[in-house]
């Protein structure tokens, strides 16, 4: 009994023995690739942790979008519908869906200007402005907006940036977003740590590939971004 036990020991240690021999020679590859590239071209390139980096701004745009529907399915907010549409989310979920479809959505800033009352940043602050006036319209966008928030309650923690990151996209990079790529890829490596940290599913492979193949440096030409929803429909 006492010689199986060094059996066991040794064969314990020798396979740990391995796994770091294995992890050695792959961090030394590793480590004389870089140096080669450097030699090469003077600098490291550094790993692209953006996978929609060839992608036109409304993919990436609707990504972000996908992720937040990740979030409502993950946090029990909104079951597979049985008929599209028929979800309390939809009417912020069918216009952040615009984005991709849309032939200039912010030509007159009509889009952004209704996404931005849209936004919790806006709807659950505080102190709102008082001295703002409110159309019918924004009246009856801001209660809708309150009572989806609220109803969500704690789960707006994952919720409420998952909501503001295509809008932010937009906004800040849409006139020109190859002049700031690494800041556009920072926005979806936020979506992505905030899905991993809540333990959410990524959005499905099949979507990411059909979004990777809307090729663009700018915002790209529209496409029907719905067929990647759960719940706008599209057909």
């Amino acid at each position: 009994m006492e010689k199986l036990g060094r059996v066991f020991f040794f064969g314990v240690a020798y396979a740990v023995m391995l796994a770091g021999m294995g992890a050695g020679i792959w961090l030394l590859c590793r480590l004389a690739g870089m140096g080669l590239e450097f030699l090469r071209t003077g600098k490291v390139k550094k790993p692209d942790k953006g996978f929609l980096g060839g992608a036109s701004l409304r993919a990436k745009a609707s990504w972000l979008v996908c992720c937040l529907e990740e979030a409502l399915l993950a946090g029990g907010l909104e079951p597979y519908p049985d008929q599209p549409g028929d979800c309390p989310w939809h009417p912020l979920l069918a216009l952040l869906w615009q984005v991709a479809e849309l032939p200039a959505p912010l030509v007159d800033g009509k889009w952004l200007e209704e996404a931005i009352g849209w936004l919790p940043s806006e709807v659950l602050t505080p102190h709102p402005s008082p001295d703002k006036p409110r159309s019918q319209g924004e009246q009856e966008r801001f209660a809708a907006a309150w009572a989806l928030y609220t109803r969500a309650g704690y789960r707006m923690a994952c919720l409420a940036p998952l909501v503001e990151l295509p809008v932010r996209l937009v906004r800040d990079y849409w006139d020109d977003p190859t002049a700031r790529s690494d800041d556009i890829l920072a926005l979806l490596e936020e979506a992505r740590r905030l899905l991993e940290d809540y333990n959410i599913p990524l959005p499905p492979r099949d979507r990411v590939e059909f979004l990777a193949k809307q090729k663009g440096l700018g915002p790209g030409e529209p496409f029907v971004g719905r067929q990647c929803s759960y719940f706008v429909p599209w057909c």
